[in-house]
């Protein structure tokens, strides 16, 4: 889709997966926005003072980055963004699992939660990112669409500044459960598009997708990913 047009612009804003996509990266997204907001109280009850605490977030990021870029390296390697979105999904329901048994984990317990969190959401977020990007063609459906996505799914700042309230502190109940169910929206979401882009990908394998060869050799031109020798990657 590299010529806008009104007939464009439908099939952008109409697009499913655009909006999958968005719910993908609102949900795990909220995991790297929140973790700022828990992270110096975990760190605290460890005995560290106010600054330290916030020194010792420094080792959870760390890691959490060195993974993430391994991750993305790999994914890339093996061209599959599905099963590493959901690793990451896994990866922070750990995380989230010991914090919301607050009373029978100890801090240092909590603290190990804190990288698998960071870790989780670092991993997934990026991958959602570009897995989309994967499926849109065309330079206008690709910068609407991206746009949309990230544009969308920052509203995951407002919930997480939100969620994790001052008189829960420092079992923050609604905030762990909240941004638990956040991460499986993001899970969910991948599911749902994985099953989407399958179908798409058998129906054009039989040729259900060959009567918009029909059109006139402009608009097959500007199809993008909708034209029927397009594939989709998982």
């Amino acid at each position: 889709m590299n010529v806008w047009t009104k007939k464009t612009a439908l099939l952008i804003f109409g697009d499913v997966k655009i909006y999958l996509g968005a719910l993908m990266y609102m949900g795990i997204a909220t995991t790297s926005y929140s973790i700022s907001f828990f992270a110096p109280t975990v760190i605290h009850q460890l005995g560290y003072s106010a600054v330290n605490a916030q020194l010792m977030t420094v080792p959870v990021f760390v890691v959490a980055a060195v993974i993430s870029i391994s991750v993305g390296f790999l994914a890339d390697h093996v061209r599959h963004r599905f099963g590493f979105i959901m690793l990451g999904c896994l990866v922070a329901t750990v995380g989230y699992a010991i914090m919301l048994s607050h009373h029978t984990v100890s801090v240092g317990g909590r603290y190990f939660a804190l990288f698998a969190i960071a870790t989780g959401g670092f991993i997934s977020q990026p991958i959602t990112i570009v897995w989309l990007s994967n499926n849109l063609a065309g330079h206008y459906k690709r910068a609407v669409g991206s746009a949309l996505q990230i544009g969308l799914g920052n509203a995951s700042g407002l919930i997480a500044s939100n969620i994790f309230l001052p008189a829960e502190a420092p079992e923050y109940p609604a905030g762990y459960g909240t941004s638990f169910g956040l991460v499986w929206l993001c899970g969910v979401s991948a599911m749902a598009m994985l099953v989407l882009l399958y179908c798409e990908n058998h129906k054009r394998d039989r040729g259900d997708r060959d009567y918009r060869l029909e059109l006139s050799q402009d608009e097959i031109q500007n199809m993008g990913d909708h034209h029927p020798a397009f594939r989709f990657t998982y």
